[in-house]
C-alpha cells in the first residue's frame, strides 16, 4: 500500500468516526439539550403564572383587609330581620315632617338563595305637595338604610285645594338580612 492510499483510508476512517461520533454521541446530546430547554421554558411560564397568582393573592388580601373596616357599613345598609319597623317608623317620621300622606305596601320576602338576605318588595305611596315629596325623597335617600328604587310615578292627585297635590308612587325593594346566630343566642338567655 502506497502511501497516498494510506492517507485516504485514514482521511476516510477519521471522517467515518467523526460522522458515528456526531450521530451516536453529539446528535442525542443536541435532542436533550433542546428537550432540556423546552422543559425549562415551561416550567418558567408555570413559575410565572403562579408568580402573578401569588401577586394577585397578595393584592386581593390587601384589598380585603383595607375594606374590612367597611364591612359593619355595608352590614348597617340591610335591615335586621325583626327590625323592619324600625325602618318603617323612619319612613313614618320623615313622612310626618314634610306632612305627607303615606301609604305603604310591604310585599313578602323574596329567598336570593344565598342564606345571608332576603329582598322585600316595597311600595310608598306619597301624597303632598311636589316639594315635600321631592323633600321625602331626598331624606329616603339619606337613610342608612338600602332601598333599591326600581320606578317613581308621579301624578297629580284629585285635591282643589290651592297647593296642587301630588301622587307619588314608589317602588322598590328592601333587603333585611337575618339576625347573626351569636345574637340570636345572647337575645335568647
Amino acid at each position: 500500500m502506497q502511501t497516498k492510499q494510506k492517507i485516504i483510508i485514514a482521511v476516510l476512517a477519521v471522517l467515518l468516526l467523526s460522522g458515528m461520533i456526531s450521530y451516536f454521541i453529539i446528535l442525542p446530546t443536541i435532542n436533550d439539550i433542546k428537550k432540556i430547554s423546552n422543559d425549562v421554558y415551561l416550567e418558567r411560564l408555570d413559575l410565572e403564572k403562579k408568580y402573578l397568582k401569588g401577586q394577585l393573592l397578595k393584592k386581593t388580601m390587601e384589598d380585603f383587609e383595607k375594606i374590612k373596616p367597611e364591612k359593619n357599613k355595608l352590614a348597617n345598609i340591610f335591615i335586621k330581620e325583626g327590625k323592619e319597623l324600625e325602618f318603617i317608623t323612619a319612613l313614618e317620621s320623615i313622612s310626618s315632617q314634610y306632612k305627607l300622606e303615606q301609604t305603604l305596601k310591604l310585599g313578602t320576602k323574596q329567598d336570593q338563595g344565598s342564606g345571608t338576605y332576603h329582598a322585600v318588595p316595597l311600595e310608598i305611596v306619597v301624597k303632598g305637595t311636589f316639594v315635600d315629596t321631592l323633600k321625602y325623597l331626598n331624606e329616603l335617600e339619606k337613610l342608612n338604610y338600602y332601598y333599591s328604587i326600581s320606578s317613581i310615578a308621579l301624578g297629580s292627585a284629585q285635591d282643589q285645594s290651592l297647593n296642587p297635590v301630588v301622587s307619588s308612587l314608589i317602588v322598590g325593594k328592601i333587603y333585611v338580612m337575618p339576625e347573626p346566630e351569636e345574637a340570636k343566642i345572647t337575645t335568647n338567655l
